[in-house]
């Protein structure tokens, strides 16, 4: 979810994040997933967790859909 989000955005990648499970997440997505937490769009889970294993919940999507609409709003 994180790529696509920064894909939508244009949004450049980073080289690292700085979430405390950064080692579980996968390479092709840390990029997406530092930029947008950068960016307020993602904040990850409690305890400064990624969670990359986990599913994504309606609630969770909704939430990050719409900071990217505000964010593109500005």
């Amino acid at each position: 979810m994180a790529v696509m989000v920064a894909r939508a955005l244009d949004q450049s990648a980073t080289e690292a994040t700085d979430f405390a499970d950064d080692k579980d997440i996968p390479t092709w997505a840390k990029g997406a997933a530092g930029g947008l937490k950068k960016l307020g769009i993602m904040e990850g889970k409690g305890a400064n967790q990624f969670a990359p294993g986990d599913k994504t919940t309606r609630a969770e999507a909704v939430t990050v859909l719409l900071k990217m609409l505000a964010y593109k709003n500005k």
